[in-house]
């Protein structure tokens, strides 16, 4: 079993800029307890309704498994 949301210290909550939280919805999977957030995170709606975003999202069952989906990501957006 992985990190509980109990056990991580005030800097743990961080991770290389991204903001990290913890949510148990109430779905049949644990793959999205654990979510991240890029720095540069933004989200927009237009007047029709319309979302659009910047940056990144990323979802994980266990706190280990989120800080790799990040080194992920850092790591594709370095490709690009």
């Amino acid at each position: 079993m992985g990190t509980k949301p109990s056990e991580l210290t005030r800097d743990m909550w961080t991770y290389k800029g991204w903001q990290i939280g913890f949510d148990m919805p109430p779905i049949p999977t644990n793959a999205f307890d654990w979510c991240a957030t890029s720095p540069d995170y933004d989200v927009d709606c237009d007047g029709d309704g319309y979302f659009r975003s910047a940056g990144q999202q990323v979802h994980a069952a266990t706190y280990e498994d989120l800080l790799q989906e990040i080194e992920d990501a850092i790591a594709d957006g370095d490709d690009a």
